[in-house]
């Protein structure tokens, strides 16, 4: 099994603290799409947004050398507590599929979704130490926002993934 170690951007382990458990795991698009939609009810009575960041990540390897897929998993779950950790409290991360994450960033327009994507990208795209080796990642992002991008979870998200830089 793979040994993961934190890097200096990591929060420290009591801001992380609760935060260890993995992150719920949407099987499909229509699985994330009927998650969000339970959102905008809410939404639409309270008269506010929901900002969706779409998150893809790939684990940049050395030419010649190859990571298990325990190191792998290790990274993307470093990653999800480093996404977790860097949103508000009301906001929701979830994965989808091996190397995506859908960030929900409630009460959130195109503003406040730019401001929070360029947070996370500089967070995610640190160091990650595995078998003593350190490893970096590659992340795209790609943002929409409910009622103008999207009007169901599942049209949101594919608005997200087109828009990924």
């Amino acid at each position: 099994m793979a040994h993961l170690q934190m890097i200096a951007n990591d929060p420290p382990a009591s801001a992380r603290s609760g935060f260890t458990a993995p992150l719920p795991w949407m099987e499909s698009l229509a699985a994330l799409g009927l998650r969000v939609s339970r959102q905008f009810a809410q939404c639409r009575r309270d008269g506010e947004q929901i900002a969706l960041l779409w998150v893809e990540v790939e684990v940049l390897e050395a030419p010649g050398s190859a990571l298990s897929d325990d190191a792998c998993d290790g990274i993307i779950q470093a990653v999800s507590q480093r996404l977790r950790n860097r949103v508000r409290g009301a906001d929701e991360v979830l994965r989808i599929g091996p190397h995506c994450f859908a960030v929900l960033l409630m009460a959130a327009g195109a503003g406040e979704a730019d401001i929070a994507e360029r947070r996370l990208l500089q967070t995610v795209r640190g160091n990650y130490g595995v078998d003593d080796r350190l490893m970096q990642v590659g992340v795209r992002m790609g943002t929409a926002v409910f009622p103008e991008d999207g009007r169901n979870g599942a049209e949101l998200a594919e608005a997200a993934r087109a828009n990924l830089r």
